[in-house]
C-alpha cells in the first residue's frame, strides 16, 4: 500500500468550507512525503489508464495543494487523494467531503426574493405601543430598523404589520423587497448577501449577467444607486449578523429598511433598535381572545392566565395554543392547562415553546399529525399544495383541507398567496416527531415522491418554457403527481422562477441522501431555463452537484456539458474547454452517437475562441455529419452547430459556404418552432454573411428580422448582435453617424449584459465607424478598450483586430502605427485569416 507502518492518513471528514478542505489536503501530502512531481506523475497515468484525455499541467496539481484557495476542483482533489493514498478505498471519502464543502457554500448562495410585503397574519394582536415608537421613529425621518428578540416572540409578524402600515402610508409605492436571510435555520446557512443582491438587483431591472460581473461590494454600490430617491421598503427578515445585513441596506432617506433577528445588531450604523420581549399578560389574552374568540375565554378568564403565563407569554406559542382551544370545543379551559402542565415534563425545545406545539399536535387528526411530519422533511423555504400533496402521498383536495386546519391551528404560517411555511421551530418539533414516529422507510418514500414531483414538474415546465426542447420531456417519467399548470411559456416561466431555490435545495438534499436520479435529471431539464434567464450561480451550483454524483457515463457526460457552458458564461474558459473535453470523452465511451455530435460541437466553440480555425471547423463538420448520419436534424443543435460552422468559415474567408451553412441553420430553426432564440441567432448569422458579401439590402432586411424578433423574446444578446449587424450595413452604405449610433448602443447592451467576448468585438466593429465618422481620437479610445479585453480572454482575432484599429487610427492622425501593424500582421498570419493580406495589399 506504500504507508505500512505509518499513523492513519488526515481524513478529511469535518471540513466545512474549501479552506478547512484545502489544509487537509495539504496535511495528507505531508503525511504522504510524495514531490509535487510524483504526484504530477501518478495522476497522469491514472487518468490515461481511465482513458481520460484531458491532462492536467503540473501548475495545476501545485496550485491545488497552496493555501488561499477560493474553489477546488472535484476530481482534481480526488486525483491528487488517490496519488497520495494509493488506496481507492480511502478515496471516496475526499470526494464526500467535497460535495459537503460545495454544498454549504452552495446553500448559501441559494436565495428566495419576493418584490412584496408578506400579508399581516389575521390574528395579529399587541404591540400597539411598538407600532405606535415604530410609526413615531419613521415620521422623524428614522428609515433603518432592527427588531431583535427571542425566537418566538413575533419579531416577523411585527415587522409585517409595521412594513404593511408603511405600504398604507405610500412609503412603499415604487418598490418593495422581502428575504428570508436564514439566520437561525436549523437545516440551511445563513444566506450568502452577495446571493441576495443578485435577487434585489434582478428585481431592479439589472440583467443576470451584468449582476454576476460585480462582486459583493460592486453589487452593494450598484443597489444603493439604484434605491437612491426611490420609496421603497425592505424587509431582510431572520438576519444573522452585522455582517450580513450591512451590504444589504439601501442607505437612502427614502427607503425603510426593516431587520428582525435573535440578535440586536447594534453596530449597524443609523439604526434604530428595538428589543422585543414576551407579551404583557393583558396582551396574552387579547391573543387568546383574537383566535379563540372572546366566549371561550371569558368562561374562565383566571385559567386563561395561567395557561398564558405555563407558556411563558410567548406570542408563537400563545398563537399555536389559541388554535387548539379553537379546534376542540368540547375541552374546558382547565383541560388544556392541565395537558400543558403535563408536556411541561418532556421538553426538546424551549420550555415556553413545545408544551403548546405538543397540545395542538397530539389534538390533530392522525392524517393531519402525519403531513406536518412529512411537510418538516421538505428541504426547501416554502411550498404549494401541490408539493404538499406529493410529499404525503395524498391527493391536492385532502391535503387542501389539511394544510388549512394547520394554518387555523397556527402550525403552519402564509408566505404568499398558494404559498405556505413552518415556522423554524414548529419544523423542528415536527422534525422530531417524524424522527421519532415515521419509520426510515417512510421519510425516505416521503422525500422520493417530493424529488419525483419536482422533476416531474421540471421537466414538463421546461418544456413549457422551450417547447422545440422536446427531449427533456422524455428525461422524466410521469410518477402519477398532480402536476401545476406550466404548459406555455408564460406559465413555466411563472412556476421556473417561484421554484428555482427550492429545485436547488432538492437537488442538494437528494445527493446527501445518496439518490443521484433526481440531481442529475433537474440538471438537465432546466439547463436551457437557467443559461437563458442568466441564473449562472445556480446554474453552477446545480451541474456541479450532477458532475459530483451522476452515476455513470451518459449523466456523467451531459453534466459536463452543462456545466462547461456555465463556465463559458463565467468567462472561466479554460474550466469550460475542459469540461466540453471531458463530455466528448464520456459521451465517446457511451456510443451515444447524437451525444458525440452534441459534445463535438462544444468542442469546436473552444477551438473557435482560441482562434485555432482549422480544428474548429473539422470538429464543427464532424458533429453535423453525425447530426444527418443520425437523422437527427430538428434539434436546437442541429442549428446552433452551423452558425458555428459558418462563423469559423467566415474567419477564414469562406464567405460563400458561411452564408449557406447559415441559410440551413435558420431553415432548422424555423423548424423548431415560432419565435425562438435559435431563430434570432440565426437571421443575424445569415445578415453578417450578407455584409461580407456586399448585399446590403438583404443584410438589413434579415438584420431588422433579428432585432425585431429579440426585442420580442427579451434576448438581449440577440438585440446587441441585431443593433452591431445593421451598424454594419449602415458603414458598407457609407453613413458612418447613423452606424456610430445604431452601435454605440448595442456595446452599452453587451456591458450591460456584462458579455465580455462579445463587447470586445463591438467595440472594435465601433472603433471602425467612428474613424470613418472622423471621430479618431473617440475610435482609438474604443480600440484601446478593445485591446485590454481582449488580451484578458486571449482571443487573439480580436486582440488583431485592435491592433490593426490603432495601426489605422494613428495614421490618419499623423502618428506613426507601424508597431501595432506589425503586431496585428503577425496575429492574422498565425490565425490564417484574410486580413493578413488585406494588411499586406494596403
Amino acid at each position: 500500500m506504500g504507508h505500512t507502518g505509518r499513523t492513519a492518513p488526515p481524513e478529511p471528514g469535518g471540513a466545512q468550507t474549501v479552506d478547512e478542505l484545502a489544509a487537509r489536503l495539504r496535511a495528507l501530502h505531508s503525511w504522504a512525503g510524495v514531490s509535487y512531481r510524483e504526484i504530477h506523475r501518478r495522476m497522469v497515468a491514472s487518468r490515461r489508464r481511465r482513458g481520460i484525455t484531458e491532462i492536467p499541467v503540473y501548475n495545476t496539481v501545485y496550485r491545488c495543494l497552496q493555501p488561499g484557495r477560493s474553489r477546488l476542483d472535484v476530481e482534481l482533489v480526488v486525483d491528487i487523494a488517490a496519488a497520495l493514498l494509493e488506496d481507492e478505498s480511502l478515496v471516496a471519502a475526499w470526494r464526500q467531503a467535497h460535495q459537503v464543502v460545495a454544498g454549504r457554500a452552495a446553500d448559501a448562495a441559494i436565495v428566495s426574493v419576493t418584490d412584496s410585503i408578506p400579508a399581516d397574519q389575521d390574528s395579529f394582536t399587541g404591540r400597539s405601543a411598538e407600532v405606535g415608537e415604530l410609526l413615531a421613529a419613521c415620521e422623524a425621518g428614522t428609515t433603518q430598523f432592527v427588531l431583535g428578540g427571542m425566537a418566538g416572540v413575533g419579531k416577523t409578524q411585527l415587522a409585517r404589520y409595521f412594513a404593511n402600515r408603511l405600504v398604507e402610508a405610500g412609503h412603499g409605492n415604487d418598490l418593495q423587497l422581502s428575504v428570508d436571510l436564514r439566520g437561525f435555520d436549523p437545516d440551511r446557512p445563513p444566506a450568502d448577501p452577495a446571493a441576495v443582491l443578485d435577487g434585489f438587483l434582478r428585481r431592479l431591472g439589472v440583467p443576470g449577467s451584468q449582476v454576476h460581473a460585480l462582486d459583493l461590494a460592486g453589487r452593494a454600490r450598484r443597489f444603493q444607486q439604484l434605491m437612491a430617491d426611490r420609496k421603497a421598503i425592505v424587509l431582510l427578515d431572520n438576519a444573522a449578523s452585522e455582517d450580513q445585513v450591512l451590504p444589504l441596506l439601501p442607505r437612502s432617506p427614502s427607503c425603510v429598511a426593516v431587520v428582525t433577528s435573535r440578535y440586536q445588531l447594534s453596530g449597524l450604523p443609523d439604526v434604530r433598535c428595538l428589543r422585543l420581549d414576551v407579551f404583557s399578560p393583558a396582551e396574552s389574552l387579547d391573543l387568546l381572545r383574537g383566535v379563540a374568540g372572546d366566549e371561550a375565554i371569558a368562561a374562565d378568564q383566571t385559567t386563561a392566565a395561567r395557561i398564558a403565563t405555563l407558556v411563558g407569554h410567548l406570542p408563537l406559542a400563545l398563537a399555536v395554543v389559541a388554535g387548539r382551544i379553537t379546534e376542540s370545543p368540547g375541552w374546558s379551559l382547565a383541560d388544556h392547562l392541565e395537558r400543558l402542565a403535563e408536556h411541561r415534563e418532556r421538553l426538546r425545545l424551549e420550555g415556553s415553546v413545545e408544551p403548546a406545539l405538543a397540545l395542538s399536535y397530539e389534538a390533530l387528526p392522525p392524517e393531519h399529525r402525519r403531513l406536518l411530519r412529512l411537510l418538516a422533511l421538505h428541504p426547501g423555504h416554502d411550498f404549494d399544495v401541490y408539493a404538499a400533496a406529493a410529499v404525503s402521498g395524498h391527493s391536492r383536495e385532502q391535503v387542501t383541507r389539511e394544510l388549512t386546519d394547520l394554518l387555523r391551528a397556527s402550525l403552519l404560517q402564509p408566505a404568499a398567496p398558494g404559498r405556505f411555511v413552518l415556522h423554524d421551530l414548529v419544523r423542528v418539533f415536527a422534525s422530531d416527531r417524524s424522527r421519532d414516529e415515521d419509520r426510515a422507510t417512510v421519510r425516505r418514500d416521503a422525500l422520493t415522491r417530493l424529488f419525483d414531483h419536482y422533476r416531474w414538474t421540471a421537466a414538463q415546465a421546461a418544456a413549457g418554457y422551450a417547447p422545440y426542447e422536446g427531449s427533456v420531456r422524455t428525461l422524466v417519467e410521469d410518477p402519477g403527481t398532480e402536476c401545476p399548470p406550466v404548459g406555455n411559456r408564460e406559465l413555466a416561466k411563472v412556476w421556473l422562477d417561484g421554484e428555482r431555490s427550492n429545485l436547488i435545495a432538492v437537488v442538494r438534499a437528494a445527493a446527501e441522501l445518496g439518490s443521484p436520479r433526481p440531481v442529475t435529471d433537474i440538471s438537465t431539464v432546466i439547463h436551457y431555463y437557467l443559461d437563458t434567464s442568466g441564473y449562472y450561480r445556480e446554474a453552477e451550483v446545480l451541474h456541479e452537484c450532477a458532475v459530483a454524483v451522476a452515476p455513470d457515463d451518459t449523466t456523467r457526460s451531459r453534466a459536463h456539458n452543462n456545466l462547461g457552458c456555465v463556465y463559458w458564461r463565467l468567462g472561466r474558459y479554460a474550466d469550460g474547454r475542459d469540461c466540453y473535453q471531458r463530455a466528448l470523452d464520456l459521451t465517446r465511451k457511451t456510443g451515444d452517437r447524437v451525444g458525440i455530435g452534441k459534445a463535438l460541437g462544444n468542442v469546436a466553440l473552444g477551438h473557435f475562441r482560441l482562434g485555432r480555425y482549422p480544428a474548429s471547423i473539422d470538429c464543427f463538420e464532424q458533429a453535423l455529419a453525425i447530426f444527418q448520419q443520425e437523422k437527427a436534424e430538428r434539434i436546437s443543435s442541429a442549428s446552433t452547430t452551423r452558425g458555428g460552422l459558418g462563423w469559423s468559415l467566415l474567419r477564414v474567408g469562406r464567405t460563400a459556404e458561411a452564408l449557406k451553412r447559415f441559410e440551413e441553420g435558420l431553415r432548422i430553426a424555423r423548424q423548431l418552432g415560432d419565435n425562438t432564440f435559435e431563430e434570432a441567432y440565426a437571421l443575424a448569422n445569415v445578415g453578417n454573411a450578407h455584409v461580407r458579401l456586399g448585399s446590403q439590402r438583404s443584410a438589413t432586411e434579415y438584420g431588422e428580422a433579428a432585432l425585431v424578433l429579440s426585442r420580442k423574446l427579451g434576448f438581449r444578446t440577440g438585440e446587441a448582435d441585431g443593433l452591431n449587424l445593421l451598424g454594419r450595413v449602415q458603414l458598407a452604405a457609407g453613413d458612418p453617424k447613423v452606424a456610430v449610433g445604431l452601435q454605440q448602443e448595442a456595446v452599452e447592451l453587451t456591458i450591460e449584459l456584462g458579455n465580455r467576448a462579445m463587447t470586445v468585438e463591438l467595440r472594435n466593429d465601433l472603433g471602425v465607424s467612428l474613424m470613418a465618422a472622423d471621430r479618431l481620437d473617440a475610435a482609438l479610445d474604443e480600440h484601446r478598450l478593445a485591446l485590454v479585453v481582449a488580451r484578458t480572454l486571449e482571443d487573439r482575432y480580436e486582440l488583431a483586430r485592435a491592433c490593426r484599429g490603432l495601426a489605422e487610427v494613428l495614421d490618419r492622425q499623423g502618428g506613426d502605427g507601424t508597431a501595432y501593424r506589425e503586431q496585428a500582421l503577425k496575429l492574422f498570419v498565425d490565425l490564417g485569416t484574410p486580413e493578413a493580406a488585406e494588411i499586406h495589399a494596403s
